[in-house]
């Protein structure tokens, strides 16, 4: 009898301890995995090889999206080109048509990326358009960033996508200063030259929507009397995230690009595409809300999406392998009374004007003239 105790004791404390290892062994991943999510990330990737150049023709060998339709920048380490159409297609490369060189020397042996921003880390000189560089005071420091020129007593303020910067709004740049409306262009917590947050870690919006309510009142105090915001991918997420905690500023619409509507769908797809386990996403957002404090419920716009009432207007592609549109059309499907949807395809992330630039602008045109 006292045998079979001793057997039952060494079983169950040898089960504890495969258990307390399984357990430790799970939470070391999703701590790990949790780091992909709110770890910032600035050195840029160059994941294409440029492998011929001949006329007005450039041979890209790498990449999923090399081939997609409209237009795009390649963008190198120093140096950028504007692409237009792909023209031939080989084993595992694309010829595309090059509009012009904007800095550097395209040749083989080249390093870049597909920029959908056209110009990389430009300034809006690049896209022809005046502007000022200008600093934006706040409790973490000062942001850099800049101001379009326009005269308009309501102002564009542009929130670009995770680990980004204000170069994302290079693009459409030309539609607002055709109007007069000026565009701040900011940066946040986290950026590049910016002040960082207190724990050095992404909030996925959660605190990152202080930094847009801190240009917010510096556009006030330069004369704006009406906002419009607009967020690409994770600025989609900052976005309205602002307008829910700033009923009482002037804010008179959203404009959101591929956005984070709920961050859920968005790590459950990196995960997949990175092989994580399954079982080891709903770990990994766990550990992302005990080590920043924030809630995936509050930043879940969807689930929230009775409190807006501003006019809206929303991008969306269809091939977006990045941020799945699911959830941005849903919140459409629950707000039809204000959102305006824009579904293109073939883009991918942030690429709907890359697709169809003057549908893009069209829309954009007539929505803001609208307000």
């Amino acid at each position: 009898m006292h045998g079979r105790s001793r057997w039952l004791r060494r079983l169950l404390w040898t089960l504890a301890v495969v258990v307390t290892l399984g357990l430790a062994a799970v939470g070391g991943a999703g701590w790990y995995y949790s780091g992909f999510v709110i770890d910032p990330v600035h050195e840029a990737g160059y994941p294409l090889q440029v492998t011929a150049v001949r006329g007005d023709e450039v041979t890209i060998k790498g990449g999923t999206d090399t081939a997609s339709p409209g237009t795009y920048g390649l963008t190198w380490a120093d140096g950028n080109a504007l692409l237009g159409p792909a023209t031939a297609a080989g084993a595992g490369t694309v010829t595309r048509k090059v509009s012009r060189v904007v800095r550097g020397e395209l040749r083989p042996g080249v390093r870049a990326y597909l920029d959908r921003w056209l110009w990389g880390h430009a300034t809006p000189a690049a896209a022809g358009v005046p502007y000022t560089d200008v600093t934006i005071p706040s409790p973490l420091g000062g942001f850099p960033g800049w101001r379009t020129e326009g005269v308009a007593r309501t102002w564009v303020i542009a929130v670009h996508g995770r680990n980004g910067g204000p170069g994302e709004a290079l693009r459409v740049l030309p539609v607002f200063h055709s109007l007069g409306i000026p565009v701040l262009g900011i940066t946040y917590r986290n950026d590049e030259g910016a002040p960082a947050s207190p724990d050095g870690k992404l909030h996925l919006g959660a605190t990152e929507w202080r930094d847009v309510a801190a240009a917010i009142t510096y556009a006030r105090r330069q004369g704006a009397t009406g906002i419009v915001l607009y967020g690409w991918s994770m600025g989609g997420g900052i976005v309205p995230m602002t307008v829910r905690r700033l009923p009482g500023e002037p804010i008179k619409a959203m404009i959101l690009d591929s956005p984070v509507v709920d961050w859920r769908a968005p790590i459950a797809l990196g995960a997949e595409q990175m092989g994580v386990p399954g079982f080891l996403v709903p770990v990994g957002e766990w550990v992302v809300e005990r080590r920043t404090g924030l809630s995936f419920d509050d930043l879940d716009h969807l689930r929230h999406a009775r409190e807006f009432k501003v006019p809206t207007l929303v991008f969306v592609d269809d091939d977006d392998a990045t941020v799945p549109p699911g959830p941005a059309l849903r919140f459409a499907e629950a707000r039809p009374d204000i959102v305006r949807l824009v579904r293109t395809a073939g883009g991918g992330h942030t690429g709907s004007w890359n697709a169809g630039p003057a549908r893009y602008e069209r829309e954009l045109k007539e929505f803001v003239t609208s307000l």
